[in-house]
């Protein structure tokens, strides 16, 4: 397949070593790692700092970690979001628990390094922030629109990679559905069943909980699936589009030819033909050019001349 492709690494190399590597490295996919690691580090140190200076503890349902997710997290409350909208990103790179990213992250690094070896790799940052967006939207609107979500609309809060990370998985198993990899105890498996799987656990996961979050992983697995067919779609449409035929004007009917031009063309034929002939007689038909042996066959064919 054409496009990127991710280098295996140096299995010779400690793991000191690896991971300085890892971390020193331009790679797209590793950035993402990076910066989802250093948002949960900073956060992380921030609630500890809150902690022992005894910061945020009297504010209602949780301290740090509330106010983290009140000025961080996404909420489906429409008003509350118009007042904190930069949160409809920077809900996507924020995680609270080490669980959440620690999974979150073993994911992106798998469906990240497939899809590197299909697309050009900068296009990761394009389907990660923008399916972590339409994730969250899926999000909002879920909640709004559904009445079993009334008494909880203006309160819910979403943070998590999730939506990004299915993204891009979606967007690798759509252009390279046939993709094995090799699952323990299982064997191989095509990335698009593997993908199926993720898509339908969500689905009917929604009414187990974490709605919302469920929600936001279709949203974002919706954006990697049209990331690949909506391009597609459109260029056959615009390939099938009716165009208006241009007007051609009838050809100018040619001249007919006089007697004398005829018998003065036919004349010059023959002359060639004789000289050909005359040539063959002589030397033999291995001593005729390409042009002439050509031009002999042509003349056999005829019947008029």
């Amino acid at each position: 397949m054409n496009g990127f492709r991710y280098n295996r690494p140096n299995l010779n190399l400690n793991l000191g070593t690896r991971i300085s590597n890892f971390f020193r490295s331009n790679n797209p996919l590793n950035r993402l790692i990076i910066i989802n690691i250093g948002v949960y580090l900073v956060f992380l140190l921030l609630g500890i700092f809150a902690n022992l200076a005894h910061f945020l503890q009297a504010k209602e349902g949780g301290g740090f970690e509330q106010w983290a997710l009140d000025w961080f997290g996404v909420h489906s409350g429409i008003m509350l979001l118009l007042t904190r909208p930069w949160t409809i990103i920077t809900s996507i790179f924020l995680h609270l628990d080490f669980f959440h990213i620690f999974f979150n992250m073993l994911m992106l690094w798998v469906g990240g390094k497939i899809f590197l070896s299909v697309f050009p790799p900068k296009r990761i940052y394009t389907v990660y922030i923008w399916g972590g967006i339409v994730g969250n939207i899926f999000f909002i609107l879920s909640y709004n629109l559904f009445p079993v979500f009334a008494d909880v609309a203006q309160h819910a809060v979403a943070v998590g990679a999730s939506g990004g990370v299915l993204a891009v998985l979606i967007a690798a198993a759509a252009k390279a559905p046939n993709y094995q990899l090799r699952l323990l105890l299982i064997g191989n498996i095509s990335l698009k069943w593997i993908a199926l799987l993720f898509v339908i656990i969500d689905v009917i996961s929604i009414p187990s909980g974490n709605s919302g979050g469920h929600f936001a992983h279709l949203g974002g697995a919706l954006f990697g699936f049209l990331y690949i067919y909506i391009p597609k779609l459109t260029s056959s449409i615009s390939a099938r589009r009716v165009r208006k035929p241009k007007s051609k004007k009838a050809p100018k009917a040619s001249r007919p030819k006089t007697d004398e031009q005829y018998n003065a063309e036919r004349a010059a034929y023959r002359k060639k033909v004789d000289h050909i002939l005359d040539k063959v007689a002589q030397s033999g038909y291995e001593s005729l050019s390409k042009e002439e042996k050509e031009f002999l066959f042509k003349t056999s064919n005829k019947t008029n001349w």
